[in-house]
């Protein structure tokens, strides 16, 4: 079973964005019970590109579940996102220089399924807010696409990559003896 895991590449004053180095730390390596492969990646920063990216590694990895990753300056520790909402902030650019207020027609807000049995697994907790960046953008568009898909944001020094693959191992070994 493979799962994907991409994170964001540098944007702003971030120019070492700690979720991308996760993303590939985690590349190729087997993890938990089951052999589960992780196939990581970076996304851009980009409101409109990171929908059709992401869309097109999935196509191409045929992940049974995909992990977003960002980072979130000032927070203390790593939290799983459970709430994608349909809002950003239209004062704060993406790396193509374009702000953005919301993603269109679509609801309020969509949940992740995944989010709290991520945390679990991770042994981290769960926010309901994922900000009003790209990050909440990636979320909220992912989760309307019938994915599988759970959203990370780690704090401004990231977290240990083996940590993230033990918790993760064990997330897709519950996952899969969920689906049979």
């Amino acid at each position: 079973m493979n799962a994907l895991v991409l994170g964001f590449g540098a944007f702003g004053a971030v120019v070492d964005n700690p979720s991308s180095r996760l993303a590939g730390q985690l590349s190729d390596r087997v993890v938990g019970r089951g052999g589960h492969r992780l196939v990581g990646g970076e996304m851009p920063v980009v409101y409109s590109a990171v929908p059709s990216f992401s869309m097109e590694v999935i196509a191409r990895v045929q992940p049974v579940f995909t992990l977003g990753i960002g980072v979130a300056m000032g927070r203390p520790a790593p939290l799983v996102e459970r709430i994608g909402r349909n809002h950003a902030n239209p004062d704060v650019e993406d790396n193509a220089g374009l702000g953005l207020a919301d993603f269109g027609t679509g609801p309020t807000e969509r949940r992740s399924t995944e989010a709290d049995a991520l945390a679990e697994a991770l042994g981290v907790g769960v926010s309901d807010d994922a900000g009003s960046y790209v990050c909440n953008a990636w979320l909220y568009r992912m989760l309307g696409t019938g994915q599988r898909v759970a959203f990370l944001h780690v704090p401004g020094e990231g977290m240990p990559a083996d940590a993230l693959a033990e918790g993760l191992g064990r997330y897709l070994d519950g996952l899969s003896a969920r689906l049979g």
